[in-house]
């Protein structure tokens, strides 16, 4: 196993307050606000990989780990890592802090320990939500980690959290639809291009949306 240097990757065994907290809250959300999953299958099912999605609600992370059922190691903002409680749960839950709008070294190797860990590692390449909900252009971070990482890539659209109504269980507003997995090498793109190699990946995450909610990706 190839280990970069950086903060040890925890097992998702000793991630006890996701291990012990997850079964209920899932129970839970599946009645408040239920999903749909498509593409199930394209999921592995053992090993590291790379998931990449768009976002759109503060929903997103929970409900997508929510639908396929494991831990999914995510990156999320510094600025939620400094408010005490809400930085410990989410450290406590496997997910890590990077610094945006910069080239955080520090993330992208414990990025790369995640998936060198054998666990998944979950990427909103867009950098923050859609307030539209349309796609935004990918930022070369995920262009980054794929190439290095070689892992497989699963493209991962998530539709309806913003609207979806907690409490409305006879609904069904939240679909997570996958895609099949890729991997960077697979691209016909200049490989040092690293904005056409994040460019191709979100092409594949807007694949699996609507037509008018590809954003910066439609008609492409």
């Amino acid at each position: 196993m190839t280990v970069f240097t950086g903060t040890p990757v925890l097992p998702e065994e000793r991630l006890w307050i996701w291990r012990i907290g997850f079964p209920i809250v899932r129970a839970l959300a599946a009645f408040l606000a239920p999903w749909r999953l498509e593409g199930g299958e394209n999921i592995p099912r053992s090993g590291g990989y790379i998931l990449v999605a768009n976002h759109i609600n503060w929903k997103d992370p929970p409900w997508i780990e929510f639908a396929l059922g494991h831990a999914i190691r995510y990156m999320g903002k510094r600025e939620l890592f400094e408010t005490p409680v809400i930085g410990f749960l989410l450290r406590a839950i496997g997910a890590f802090p990077v610094r945006r709008g910069e080239a955080d070294r520090g993330a992208l190797r414990m990025a790369l320990n995640v998936i060198a860990a054998g666990q998944p590692l979950g990427f909103f390449a867009e950098g923050h939500r859609s307030e539209s909900g349309q796609l935004i252009r990918g930022h070369p971070g995920v262009a980054y980690v794929a190439q290095r990482s070689g892992a497989p890539l699963i493209p991962l659209a998530v539709m309806g959290t913003k609207g979806a109504r907690l409490g409305a269980f006879w609904r069904r507003d939240i679909l997570i639809r996958v895609g099949e997995p890729f991997r960077a090498a697979d691209l016909v793109v200049k490989a040092d291009d690293a904005q056409a190699v994040t460019d191709a990946i979100m092409r594949r995450v807007a694949a699996l949306m609507p037509e008018e909610q590809r954003g910066v990706y439609r008609g492409e």
